[in-house]
C-alpha cells in the first residue's frame, strides 16, 4: 500500500524529533508540582499558624485544598491536551490520590469539629448548617465511584459503555464540590478564589474545546463517513472512512482516534480505535474486533454512516524512535496500529505477532508483504502447529499477562532478536500482557525509554 507521508520528515528527523520529546518529560512534572505549591500557599496563609492549635481541622483543610488541586489535574487530563502516555500514568496514580485526600478531608474535618459530638450529629450539622455541603457530599460520592469504577479488576468486569457512561458524572460531580470549595473554604479568598476559578475554568475550557469545538470543526470540514467495510476475520472488521479534504487531515500511523458513529444505537458514546493503515491522503482505517456490545454492532456498519472524529492523539509514532533498529510486539488486536507503523519503519526491523491460531491472525497477506517490501522479519507466535515461523508455545491466559509464550520471555526474545537492547521496541496489546512483556524486555535489557506503548486502555 502506498504511503504518503503527511509530517513531511525524514526518519532522521522524526528520530530525533522523538529524542527531542523524551529530554522534555520533565517539564509537566515541573508545571504539576509548581501549582501544588501555589495551591497550598492560601492554606499556609489562613491555616498554617493554626495547625499547632487545632491540627485535626488543619489536615482536613490540608487535604481538601490537595484535593481540589488534584481534581482539577485530572479534568485537564481527561481533555487529552497532554501526551497519552503521561495521561495514562498520570490519571492512574493521580486516582488514587485524589481518593485519599477526600477520604482524609472528610474524617478529619468530621472528627475535628465535632467535639464531643457523635460523627453522625457533627455530619447532620455540616450539611444543614453549612451551605453547599450537601451538594459537597453528593459530588464527593460521584467522584468515588468514577475512582472505584477505574481500579482496573472491577474495571474489566464492566461492559465499556457502562464504565464510559459512568465517567462522564466527573464533571457534575466536581461541579457539586467547586461549589463547596469556593462558597465556605476559609482558605480561599480574595485572589485565591480568583486563582481557583481560573484553574477549573481552565479545565472545563480545554475539555470543552477538546471533546466538543473541534470535532464539530473537524466534521464540518471533513464530513467524514464510513467509505467500505471489509470483514478480515469472522470476529474482525476493517472500517474506511472518507470525507472531504482528507489530505489536509493531519494524522500518524500509530495513532489513534476517538470515533463516534452516528447510528440509532451508537451515537451517544465515542471509543478509540488506532488507524491500522498509513493514511494515504483520501481515506482512514481502523480496525475493530467483536469485544463487546458496541463493536459487535460496529461489525454491521452500513456505509454512508456519518463519523464524528476527536483527535488524533498519541505518541505511538515513527518519530518517538530514538535507536536505529526496532523491535515491534503485537498481540491479538493489537496488531492494529504496528501493522500501520511498519509502513515507517526502517529495514532491519523486526516484527513478533502473537495470536492464538492461524485463523486469528490478522492482515496475513498485507503483512507478509510489507515485511518483504520494507526488508523486515516476520515472526508469527502461535499455539497451532500451522505457524510459518518461531517455535511452538503452548502458553494461555494472555489477556490478564499471567502466561506469555517462551519467546516473549527474556531468554526467548534475546535469542529470537540478537542485539535487542540496542533497539527501540513497540508494544500493542491487551493490556495484562503489556506488562509481563515489558518487564520481560526489562530482564533482557532494553531500557524503558526506548520502549513505547500504544495506551490501549484510554
Amino acid at each position: 500500500m502506498a504511503h504518503t507521508d503527511l509530517t513531511g520528515a525524514a526518519p532522521a528527523d522524526r528520530s530525533r524529533a522523538g529524542t527531542a520529546r523524551a529530554s522534555t518529560t520533565w517539564l509537566w512534572p515541573a508545571i504539576f508540582w509548581l501549582g501544588a505549591a501555589a495551591a497550598l500557599v492560601p492554606w499556609a496563609v489562613h491555616s498554617g499558624g493554626r495547625f499547632a492549635a487545632d491540627p485535626l481541622v488543619g489536615t482536613g483543610r490540608l487535604a481538601g485544598m490537595l484535593a481540589g488541586y488534584l481534581i482539577a489535574v485530572q479534568l485537564i487530563l481527561m481533555s487529552r491536551v497532554l501526551d497519552t502516555r503521561l495521561i495514562s500514568v498520570w490519571h492512574r496514580r493521580l486516582g488514587a490520590a485524589v481518593f485519599a485526600f477526600i477520604t482524609a478531608h472528610i474524617v478529619f474535618s468530621t472528627v475535628g469539629h465535632a467535639a464531643g459530638r457523635s460523627l453522625a450529629d457533627q455530619t447532620m450539622r455540616f450539611v444543614y448548617d453549612y451551605p453547599w455541603l450537601l451538594a459537597a457530599y453528593v459530588g464527593t460520592a460521584l467522584i468515588v465511584m468514577i475512582g472505584l469504577t477505574s481500579i482496573r479488576a472491577i474495571k474489566r468486569r464492566m461492559r465499556y459503555e457502562t464504565w464510559y457512561y459512568l465517567h462522564l458524572y466527573a464533571y457534575l460531580g466536581t461541579a457539586l464540590a467547586f461549589a463547596h470549595t469556593i462558597m465556605i473554604s476559609t482558605d480561599i479568598k480574595g485572589i485565591a478564589r480568583v486563582s481557583w476559578i481560573v484553574l477549573y475554568g481552565t479545565a472545563l475550557t480545554l475539555a470543552v474545546w477538546r471533546r466538543i469545538v473541534r470535532p464539530a470543526r473537524l466534521v464540518a470540514r471533513h464530513g467524514f463517513r464510513v467509505s467500505d467495510v471489509v470483514r478480515e476475520t469472522p470476529d474482525v472488521t476493517s472500517i474506511h472512512i472518507g470525507g472531504r479534504r482528507m489530505r489536509e487531515f493531519q494524522v500518524q500511523p500509530g495513532q489513534f482516534l476517538w470515533l463516534r458513529f452516528l447510528t440509532r444505537s451508537d451515537w451517544g458514546q465515542a471509543h478509540p480505535f488506532s488507524l491500522s493503515a498509513a493514511p494515504d491522503g483520501r481515506r482512514l482505517r481502523v480496525t475493530v474486533k467483536a469485544l463487546g456490545d458496541h463493536t459487535r454492532g460496529l461489525q454491521e456498519v452500513r456505509v454512508g454512516t456519518r463519523v464524528v472524529v476527536e483527535g488524533p492523539y498519541g505518541s505511538f509514532t515513527a518519530g518517538a524512535r530514538v535507536n536505529k533498529d526496532v523491535l515491534m510486539i503485537a498481540a491479538g488486536i493489537g496488531i492494529t496500529p504496528i501493522r500501520a507503523l511498519l509502513e515507517e519503519m526502517p529495514p532491519g526491523t523486526v516484527v513478533l505477532y502473537r495470536a492464538r491460531t492461524d485463523s486469528e491472525v490478522v492482515f496475513r497477506d498485507e503483512l507478509d508483504e510489507l515485511a518483504r517490501s520494507r526488508g523486515a522479519r516476520l515472526v508469527y507466535l502461535l499455539d497451532d502447529d500451522g505457524r510459518e515461523n518461531g517455535g511452538r508455545s503452548d502458553a494461555h491466559g494472555d489477556a490478564d499477562g499471567r502466561h506469555i509464550p517462551e519467546e516473549l520471555t527474556a531468554p526467548g526474545l534475546a535469542r529470537l532478536v540478537p542485539g535487542i537492547g540496542n533497539r527501540d521496541v513497540y508494544l500493542c496489546g491487551p493490556p495484562g500482557l503489556v506488562r509481563r512483556v515489558h518487564a520481560e524486555l526489562r530482564k533482557a535489557g532494553v531500557r524503558d525509554r526506548h520502549v513505547h506503548h500504544d495506551p490501549f486502555e484510554l
